[in-house]
């Protein structure tokens, strides 16, 4: 496979890049093997997408056609091109969930965790008016059994978790196409047919490399910390957690952060890792396959969608997994010299606090130690948020951390004031864990309005909601 890396390089790269720990952003991703073309990224560094990103994407009504352009004119015109010079390749496929494909197929399938009730109550909002902005989608959800199944002559692609086999195109079983839009189709490597519950397949692989035996977690979002954390890597450790297959090499994307790279070797132990660019095909002959175990949608097909998941988690998952790296981990600092208060101090360039400087001041006043978790590798982050007992951050991959958190942890997020924010999405991996948050709603401070906007936050409601929590 010359254009997958193996165990032994990435041994190599993680360890190289363990040396630079504090100058690397914890999920932030490289890839250092040839991958496809991203005709997103290609855009965005044209000159035309530098003058959309400095100077017309702060004006919504640009934005907003942009990126409907994008979304609805774009595919339409890759979809006919495909029909004229590649037809052949490019037809259209039926969806197929992993279940209804294990069921009609009558492949073996292996049950490891039952399905579950997660009990999601609604969180605390301070201040207290702005209530009528959580709209809940559920009270609690019913979490399917987690199995894995074999896939017969089946191709993954780098860059997606969609699964190529004759009779069409596997997907996981809670997706839903008519409210989620994919991070797949944003980048158009499928055009998706949510009316029609088919797929076109945009990327194409004219030299694929083969494998016998694979178990595959490519994921789109798999980049993303807190996507990884609660969506890819539990299900890495149920398929890891049944002993007769622990000769079957794992499949993963390329370039993903050190951080990510140290949790998947804590799980994977000893197994051969590869790893597969955007846009590469491989082609194998028995694709060992396991349910999903967490998933949030990439985006929501339309803002006139209210119904759309904010997310479902498996909590037995999470405790394998959990129980698993916490079966390896070693005391890198002593207990005793653990804050017990925490402040996430986020450093990315969206969803800032505006008045950052006056919240740290007050919780420093409070007892609290201001943290910056992109500078600490995964374990430091672990232990750190396993003896944290109150924890405050603004929304962000950093927070995904918190299911380390001790049970019945005090957390408080702060986010900003938009309606359509899925408010439900920390609480759900919160309750998955054993925990509840608290949210405290800022008021957003730019022009760059939606879920992605900066915001600032009142002291007295940062006060009002740690009453009662220390």
């Amino acid at each position: 496979m010359n254009r997958v890396e193996s165990r032994k390089s990435l041994d190599k790269k993680f360890s190289d890049q363990q040396r630079d720990v504090d100058t690397q952003d914890s999920v932030s991703t490289s890839s250092s093997t040839t991958s496809v073309v991203d005709e997103l990224s290609q855009l965005r560094a044209s000159l035309l997408g530098r003058l959309y990103i400095n100077h017309i994407k702060t004006i919504p009504l640009a934005r907003n056609l942009v990126i409907w352009l994008w979304r609805n004119c774009y595919p339409k015109y890759l979809h006919y091109r495909a029909f004229i010079f590649n037809r052949q390749n490019n037809r259209s496929k039926p969806l197929i969930t992993l279940k209804e494909f294990a069921k009609t197929q009558e492949t073996s399938v292996i049950k490891i965790l039952n399905a579950e009730v997660i009990e999601t109550p609604a969180p605390k909002v301070f201040p207290a008016k702005h209530r009528n902005l959580l709209v809940a989608p559920h009270d609690r959800y019913r979490f399917p059994e987690v199995f894995i199944t074999t896939i017969k002559n089946a191709t993954i692609y780098g860059g997606t978790n969609l699964t190529l086999v004759d009779s069409g195109v596997i997907c996981h079983d809670l997706y839903n196409f008519k409210s989620d839009y994919t991070s797949e189709e944003l980048h158009h490597r499928v055009i998706i047919n949510h009316k029609k519950n088919s797929v076109r397949w945009m990327l194409q692989d004219k030299s694929p490399q083969n494998a016998p035996k694979v178990a595959s977690f490519i994921d789109a979002c798999a980049p993303n910390y807190a996507h990884w954390l609660t969506e890819v890597l539990p299900r890495i450790a149920v398929f890891c957690s049944v002993g007769e297959l622990s000769e079957i090499p794992i499949v993963v994307n390329t370039g993903l952060h050190k951080n990510i790279m140290e949790s998947l070797y804590l799980i994977a132990k000893n197994r051969e890792i590869i790893t597969l660019p955007i846009g590469a095909a491989l082609i194998v002959d028995e694709l060992y396959c396991t349910s999903v175990a967490g998933y949030v949608p990439f985006e929501r097909r339309s803002k006139k969608v209210i119904s759309n998941s904010h997310g479902l988690f498996s909590r037995q998952a999470f405790q394998m997994f959990k129980g698993q790296i916490n079966s390896q981990r070693h005391a890198l600092v002593k207990e005793g010299d653990l804050p017990r208060k925490i402040y996430i101090r986020r450093n990315s360039g969206i969803r800032k606090v505006t008045n950052s400087t006056q919240v740290e001041r007050f919780l420093q006043a409070q007892g609290y130690t201001i943290v910056e978790p992109e500078k600490m590798n995964f374990l430091q982050q672990v232990q750190l948020f396993s003896h944290a007992e109150f924890v405050i951050g603004s929304s962000g991959a950093a927070l995904a951390n918190l299911i380390f958190c001790p049970k019945n942890a005090k957390i408080v997020i702060l986010i900003g004031k938009y309606p359509d924010t899925s408010y439900w999405y920390w609480q759900n991996i919160a309750c998955a864990s054993g925990n509840v948050i608290r949210y405290i709603f800022g008021k957003i401070t730019t022009t760059n309005v939606g879920i992605h906007a900066d915001f600032e936050i009142d002291l007295d409601d940062l006060a009002s909601a740690l009453d009662g929590a220390d």
